[in-house]
């Protein structure tokens, strides 16, 4: 079983190793199926909204079902010391954080939920473009394109884009859109120099995830 990576908002290190260039699912620990009904949460999600944006709205009949917030690491490889990192995919950790921000409204309370809430869900790829979100409780696995991105907003360059993702037919999810937001970390370096081909780096991130449907 591989170790689950863990970092704050305040310190998002690179880390590098040597591995294939895939990152398989079983990179971040399997969490037993929920039960949890998040097609009807326990507060009311009614009046929460995202940050600013400027990515398409959800349509008019699609309803907030979760905000989840996302921790781990983006993954990237080099295939020579000249080229660019290649990104290969990502995989996080997810906690439920639907009822404690439409109770707070404070982005502060993303520490307390890492520490005070257990996971329900796992995020990772299935290839370089195919996001997947194990969320048992939204009806099976989320299984994601994407459709539309936006630069983060403040620190240009430090944190990945904001993303607009569609459900594809392989999903078996309530959700049909996924909005990332709110992200913290996550760019890979501006060169491969100095690493060997093959290496996989590994670049800690946090981010919202809001899931609709």
């Amino acid at each position: 079983m591989h170790n689950i990576f863990f970092f704050t908002a305040f310190a998002l290190p690179l880390l590098t190793f040597a591995a294939p260039t895939t990152y398989p699912r079983s990179s971040i620990r399997r969490l037993p199926r929920q039960s949890t009904n998040i097609t009807s949460p326990p507060c009311d999600l009614s009046t929460l909204r995202q940050p600013p944006n400027t990515l398409p709205p959800p349509s008019s009949d699609e309803t907030l079902l979760l905000v989840a917030l996302g921790l781990g690491t983006q993954n990237y490889t080099c295939t020579s010391a000249t080229t660019p990192p290649t990104q290969i995919g990502a995989v996080a950790t997810l906690y439920d954080a639907s009822c404690t921000l439409a109770s707070s409204g404070s982005e502060n309370a993303q520490n307390s939920i890492y520490e005070t809430t257990d996971p329900i869900g796992t995020h990772y790829f299935t290839d370089s473009t195919t996001p997947v979100f194990d969320i048992q409780a939204l009806g099976g696995n989320t299984v994601v394109k994407r459709a539309d991105s936006m630069t983060a907003p403040g620190a240009q360059g430090k944190n990945v884009p904001w993303l607009l993702l569609a459900r594809t037919e392989a999903s078996e999810s309530k959700a049909r859109k996924v909005y990332r937001v709110e992200t913290v970390g996550g760019v890979a370096p501006a060169s491969c120099e100095g690493v060997e081909a093959g290496t996989v780096l590994t670049v800690g991130y946090e981010a919202q995830y809001w899931f609709y449907g």
